[in-house]
Formats: C-alpha cells, structure tokens, sequence
C-alpha cells in the first residue's frame, strides 16, 4: 500500500459510523457494543474506541460505560448553540464570498455550491426515497465550500460538529422528504444572491434556510 492510500484505522472506524448514523442504519433506542462494531470491521478495539471517543465529542453519540452507545438525541440546547454558530459562520463566509464575486476564487466556490445543488436535484428528481446518505452530503458540501473560502482549517472541524445537529435523520420520514425538497430553493436563493454579490440578500436567504431547520428540530427535540 502506498503511504498517499494509508488511512489509520481510527479513521476508517470512524467513517464507517459516520456513515451508519448518515444512512439511518443505526436508531435511538439501541445500545451498539464497541467490541462487535470492531469485529465487523475485524478491527481491535483499541481504534474503535478512539472513534468512538470522536463521534462523542462531536455530539454523534453519548458514550455509556461497560454498556455501550447509542445516537445522541439533540437537545434543545445542542440545536440552539448549532443554529448560533452556523449563523455566524454561514452568515459571515457567504458576506465575503458576495463581496468578492468577481474574483476566480469566489466564483470557484460558487460552482461548486452549485454541484452540489444539482446533485441534490438529480437525487430527488430520479428517486421517491432519494438516499439519505448521498443528499446529505450535498448538503455538507454545499456548506462547507463557503467555510473553505475563509481557509481555516480548525474552523472547518469545528464547524462539523455543529452542521450535523441539523440533519435531517433526527426527523421522520415525512418530514425528511419535506426538508430535502425545500431544501431545494432556499439553496438556490442562496447562490443566486452570491453570484450577484447581494449581500443583504445573501444574509437574508441564510437566515430563512436556518431558521426553517431551527423550526423542524426544535420540535424533534422537544
């Protein structure tokens, strides 16, 4: 194995997880043991563990001893303080992309907004259930190209354990093809005021996509 294709096993552990709670393999009432999770990867436990030690500072998981995990359910103080951040950092990235629209390097960010906008598209156009999975992770890289612009790589981590407390797999299947269909035109909104470099307008369509997230978790978590 070349060492540009290594990958600790922490990490694959983590990933694997990560996208077991993406595609809901995973639910709320269980509790998951840390040893089978690592025998289905054929992995020890130490590096599971480690993974798991992630997931649970990211708020993915609550940790129990000698018992397990389980999904983290999100509080309403969890969607408050995400909805904050997001705002702020949303808010602020999308205000300097708007400003530098001209440059080659904001209209690099606006195209790839606007790939993941189409793929989000494509998924609901062509599928009745689209894959939770792939739509949300449009959703990710939607996001996080404008985090990207700023180029702080600690903000960026960061931020991702606050993105996550929105997903839509808190939420039942009704409303989980609701949001992913209004998804849909808010995200464009959003594109549509960077590209003409409208930052009142941006800020405004920021605020309506989030606060309408908001609305929708704070009902699951209450």
């Amino acid at each position: 194995m070349k060492m540009a294709e290594y990958k600790p096993l922490q990490d694959i552990a983590y990933n694997y997880l990560r996208d077991m709670i993406y595609s809901r393999e995973l639910n709320f009432e269980t509790i998951y043991s840390e040893t089978r999770m690592a025998e289905q990867l054929s992995i020890s436990r130490t590096p599971m563990r480690e993974a798991l030690t992630r997931l649970n500072r990211e708020r993915y998981i609550d940790i129990l001893p000698n018992r397990g995990f389980k999904l983290h359910k999100p509080t309403e103080a969890d969607v408050n303080e995400a909805y904050h951040i997001r705002m702020m950092a949303d808010s602020y990235c999308a205000a300097l992309i708007a400003r530098d629209c001209k440059k080659k390097a904001a209209r690099a960010v606006i195209a790839k907004m606007q790939d993941a906008l189409d793929r989000q598209c494509e998924l609901l156009d062509s599928q009745e259930r689209p894959d939770l999975r792939e739509f949300w992770m449009e959703d990710l890289k939607f996001h996080t190209a404008m985090l990207d612009y700023v180029n702080i790589s600690a903000f960026n981590i960061q931020y991702d354990s606050f993105l996550h407390v929105f997903m839509p797999q808190y939420l039942d299947d009704d409303k989980i093809l609701g949001r992913n269909h209004s998804t849909i035109p808010e995200h464009r909104a959003i594109i549509q005021a960077l590209s003409e470099g409208d930052e009142e307008r941006v800020a405004a369509a920021i605020r309506k996509h989030l606060n309408t997230s908001l609305r929708l978790m704070m009902i699951r978590a209450n």
